[in-house]
């Protein structure tokens, strides 16, 4: 299963819910793993905090946790194709309802053939990828 970013901050933040459906998901041996994509995401956060070395030493425990997916070519093909066809139906106003991030965890997850573990939505809408919720 992938892990999306949001699921990793839920988990360094606490959320109840994800922890819980971490622990059901490894008693059940799903394999959860951390998209390259994700990695990129939480050090963006870790440099626009004010204690870095604090922030980095959460992220980098859970990191520690999982085994990661590398960016592949495919992946970021694909991932082009996911967003390219988001703008494409998206009204202009309203922009594609999925940013650059999310569209490679989603192709890291269609390229897996596995669902996406997050506490936000933006997966819902993407065709081919399954998406799980903790909330």
């Amino acid at each position: 299963m992938i892990v999306d970013t949001s699921c990793v901050l839920d988990l360094i933040e606490g959320d109840q819910n994800a922890l819980a459906t971490e622990r059901e998901l490894e008693a059940a041996n799903v394999p959860l793993v951390i998209p390259s994509m994700t990695i990129l995401e939480l050090y963006i956060g870790v440099g626009q905090v004010t204690d870095t070395a604090a922030e980095r030493t959460q992220v980098e425990g859970i990191l520690e946790s999982y085994p990661r997916v590398p960016m592949t070519p495919s992946i970021g093909r694909r991932a082009g194709r996911i967003l390219g066809e988001a703008f494409a139906a998206a009204d202009p106003d309203d922009g594609p309802g999925i940013g650059k991030a999310d569209a490679a965890i989603a192709a890291t997850a269609i390229e897996r053939d596995e669902p996406v573990l997050a506490g936000d939505s933006h997966f819902g809408n993407v065709d081919g990828v399954v998406h799980r919720s903790y909330r």
